[in-house]
């Protein structure tokens, strides 16, 4: 009878190992494969959870929980005058992985992660020479290119490929300054650093121009002083040479700094000025999901003729812009993830959203430091800590804190980092990967 049990329970650990290396592939390749495969993983913890009557969770996944109720309150009481509530609350799905990975068996957790960075970097390394090529693969859709700059199999903009070769990125050169593996292992790291970071140089996302930019120089500097004089030395002489070779890269970074008449910049910053006159009238509870659209085309109208700002932005379409257009990329967002915060949900929500983000950037490092330097556990917690640092940098610029094609695979990453913690609550079995079986100390949350 045992041994018939023990059967059941390899294949079941079998299912779920194919799984989590299936999803990890699939964040960089189809949207619609990551939320398949999240809909099996949600199914599997339903059946761990029945089982165990226990779930594992942290105390900085909790303010994520109450946000969610908090705009869940917020949607059913304008329910009369929209239907979007229950859509807002289905935006909780894309944080799934953060709560559902602790809580199933997570054997062989280096090679998920392994696998996942890998077969990233080689989709990126493919769509390189495509863009360079201009040719189609007979196994691979041609992956889009917009307005000269590469996007990939799986994102529709750049920013979207920006921040998730941007996470790859961080997660590649982490593992190759604090994983203690053979040089070669470690060299082939060092290569997939310079392929996701190509490939963000390639999206032309400026926010990752700078997220990315700073949290290498941190990781460097995390390292050693002579890695962050080298690494930086290496990095800015890197850099002026692509700009040599390839002016429109240099003409990219510089426009970050132009605020008289590069359109994305005059956008961003009224949107801003914006934002904050809603927060102002609403602080506490905001205007409510999807309000930003209404919100910001009244301000729109009203300002086109006497705010300068707004007449410039209202006047591009002299330059083959149509104000429909102009409108359509205000209408998004902020374009700053905190500022969409405060305007859908107020003070509150944003406190919430901060806590949430901060509080596993915080735990990250902490658990880092209970862990051997050079472990699998070690370095994995470091790029995650370091990733949600570059996230958190973006989202000064961008709304990327809500997008599902970098929730994904960040909430991922996190729920692996959770794994041991998890294992010590007995719900996912003892024993596995042994490289992450080594936390000094430990807390048992259920």
């Amino acid at each position: 009878m045992r041994i018939i049990t023990w059967k059941m329970q390899d294949k079941f650990e079998k299912t779920i190992f194919i799984l989590l290396v299936l999803f990890g592939i699939s964040t960089s390749v189809s949207i619609a494969a990551t939320n398949f495969l999240l809909g099996l993983l949600f199914l599997l913890f339903i059946m761990n959870w029945v089982k165990t009557k226990k779930v594992f969770y942290s105390i900085e996944g909790l303010p994520l929980l109450f946000l969610f109720c908090w705009r869940g309150l917020r949607g059913l009481s304008s329910l009369y005058h929209h239907a979007y509530w229950l859509k807002y609350c289905g935006k909780f799905w894309d944080h799934i992985p953060y709560f559902v990975i602790p809580n199933v068996k997570t054997k062989k957790t280096r090679y998920i992660i392994y696998i996942t960075l890998f077969i990233a970097s080689f989709i990126a390394l493919l769509g390189i020479i495509q863009f360079f090529l201009k040719f189609e693969y007979p196994f691979l859709p041609l992956q889009p290119f917009r307005e000269g700059h590469f996007l990939g199999l799986n994102f529709v903009n750049r920013m979207h490929t920006g921040g998730y070769y941007g996470i790859i990125t961080g997660f590649c050169l982490v593992f190759f300054c604090f994983l203690a593996e053979d040089k070669k292992l470690k060299y082939i790291f060092l290569i997939c650093f310079l392929i996701n970071i190509s490939a963000v140089l390639l999206a032309q996302a400026r926010t990752y121009y700078v997220a990315i930019g700073l949290t290498v120089f941190l990781i460097l500097l995390a390292k050693s002083v002579r890695w962050f004089l080298l690494g930086s030395c290496l990095v800015i002489i890197a850099a002026f040479g692509v700009f040599q070779l390839n002016p429109q890269f240099k003409n990219r970074f510089v426009s970050i700094f132009n605020t008289k008449d590069n359109m994305s910049n005059l956008e961003r910053l009224w949107m801003w000025d914006v934002s904050l006159r809603i927060i102002k009238k609403q602080p506490l509870t905001g205007v409510g999901y999807k309000n930003w659209k209404t919100e910001v085309e009244n301000y729109f109208e009203r300002e086109k003729e006497k705010n300068p700002l707004v007449w410039l932005i209202s006047r591009s379409r002299r330059n083959g812009v149509s104000e429909q257009d102009i409108l359509s990329a205000l209408k998004a967002h902020p374009h700053n993830a905190y500022l969409n915060v405060a305007v859908d949900d107020g003070i509150i929500g944003l406190i919430l959203f901060l806590l949430f983000w901060i509080g596993n950037l915080v735990q990250a490092f902490r658990r880092a430091k209970k862990n051997i330097h050079g472990s699998l556990s070690y370095a994995l917690n470091m790029a995650v800590g370091f990733s949600i640092t570059m996230l958190l940098i973006g989202g000064v610029f961008e709304n990327n804190l809500t997008t599902a094609r970098l929730l994904l695979p960040m909430t991922f990453f996190i729920g692996l980092s959770y794994g041991e913690r998890a294992r010590l609550t007995g719900l996912v079995g003892q024993g596995t990967d042994a490289e992450l079986n080594t936390e000094k100390t430990s807390v048992t949350l259920h």
